[in-house]
């Protein structure tokens, strides 16, 4: 995990350190919970709606799976059960290329590599890089990008190449100064990289020579809020979220379209997050519990959420993501804690569907 650097306010990364090592002195203590029975039935993508992505305990290998069926059944620590060992420490999301599955672990600086029907490991890409691996994107044929959450970010190439004995890392491009990377988005031939300085590549020039930083209308460069989604609507354009604005940008020209104030909507820069609906119409995001909207073809500063819980339980949310049902999914942690995350989904008029648990920090959700 990431150190407070100077010039920054003490990061949530490491309060969510110290609040994982005062749980860890309790789990040492014998307040842990209890192991999970043997997995008596083999995994399977088939019948399955989303699977929970959770960091687990900092330190302690606790990263988990959690899945959930179109008929909301739920089975916990998919992993470990088929795989008979810990996934590894700090997981940070998936994504499906192919028939395999592409798990990031930061803390244990890998990408651990599943086959997308029965979870069973099929290889583990250990990176001996100093980085903090978060999200991976498919640059086609046998190459993936990687983010990484550390200062001085580097973006990582690496070979997917399975079953043979290669290097698991081709390259890094240096993202340059204090600029952690997150969340990717590849349209065209353009790989665009949200970090604190968005980022934009040719695929044909992955180069450190050739990045580009993408402005704002008054010159100043784009930063984002740190787990968000940069998405794409129905119309071609780029969402992104920043600390105080809501950016749309044109892939073509690299300039910002929209530019809209939220920042009286309190956005934070680790607990607010951006998502789509399915047929692209509908923009997404969050501040705490709040959840609002925008319409991509009428933009603008929403007046009101259509999400807004009372819950009094100390939770917060870590991550907000839409199904491909257009529900509302947000995962909710308590901080200091080893119980299971809460997972509660909505419809958009702000009916409660469903709650259900997933595991320790529940941070990113894929969907079948």
């Amino acid at each position: 995990m990431t150190s407070v650097t100077k010039g920054q306010l003490f990061s949530f990364l490491s309060m969510k350190k110290v609040f994982n090592l005062i749980a860890g002195a309790a789990l040492l203590l014998g307040y842990g919970c209890t192991p999970v029975a043997e997995y008596d039935a083999p995994a399977t993508l088939d019948g399955i709606r989303a699977i929970v992505v959770s960091e687990g305990q900092f330190g302690y290998g606790t990263s988990s799976l959690t899945s959930l069926t179109y008929q909301g059944e739920v089975e916990q620590d998919l992993f470990r059960r088929v795989n008979n060992r810990p996934m590894g420490d700090v997981a940070q999301s998936m994504t499906k290329i192919g028939n395999k599955l592409y798990v990031p672990l930061n803390n244990s600086r890998k990408v651990e590599v599943m086959n997308a029907q029965t979870f069973q490991s099929i290889e583990t890409m250990t990176i001996s890089h100093d980085v903090i691996p978060m999200y991976v994107c498919h640059l086609g044929g046998d190459s993936i990008a990687v983010t990484d959450q550390k200062a001085n970010s580097q973006l990582i190439i690496m070979d997917i190449n399975h079953g043979e004995d290669r290097p698991f890392v081709r390259r890094t491009i240096s993202l340059g100064g204090y600029n952690r990377s997150f969340q990717m988005q590849l349209i065209g031939n353009k790989l665009f990289v949200g970090a604190d300085r968005m980022t934009v590549f040719d695929l044909g020039k992955m180069n450190e020579q050739d990045k580009r930083e993408l402005k704002k209308q008054d010159g100043e460069t784009i930063q984002l809020t740190d787990f968000s989604k940069i998405v794409v609507d129905k119309n071609g354009m780029l969402w992104a979220l920043g600390h105080w604005q809501v950016f749309c940008i044109d892939p073509k020209t690299e300039t910002t379209v929209y530019e809209l104030n939220v920042g009286g909507l309190n956005i934070n820069s680790w607990t607010s997050s951006m998502d789509i609906s399915p047929d692209g119409s509908t923009i997404y995001f969050n501040s705490a519990r709040r959840v609002y909207t925008i319409d991509v073809d009428h933009p603008q500063v929403p007046a009101n959420p259509i999400i807004a819980p009372t819950r009094e339980d100390g939770r917060t949310v870590y991550n907000m993501c839409v199904s491909k049902e257009n529900t509302i999914f947000l995962c909710e942690v308590l901080y200091g804690s080893l119980s299971r995350s809460r997972i509660y989904e909505y419809e958009p008029d702000g009916t409660l569907v469903q709650e259900f648990r997933g595991g320790i920090f529940s941070h990113y959700i894929y969907f079948n």
